[in-house]
């Protein structure tokens, strides 16, 4: 059975960060969306594993 978590990132200079730490804890990113307006950025990363 797999398995999802949902991550928010306030920064986009975080995501690297981020997707680098859960492919270490064995999730693989499944997708990436952005959502906002003007400076206000929220980005979602959506990971599986299994």
């Amino acid at each position: 059975m797999k398995e999802y978590k949902c991550v928010q990132v306030n920064h986009h200079n975080k995501i690297a960060e981020v997707i680098q730490k859960h492919i270490m804890e064995g999730w693989h990113l499944h997708t990436y969306q952005a959502t906002g307006y003007g400076t206000n950025i929220i980005h979602y990363l959506l990971f599986e594993r299994g």
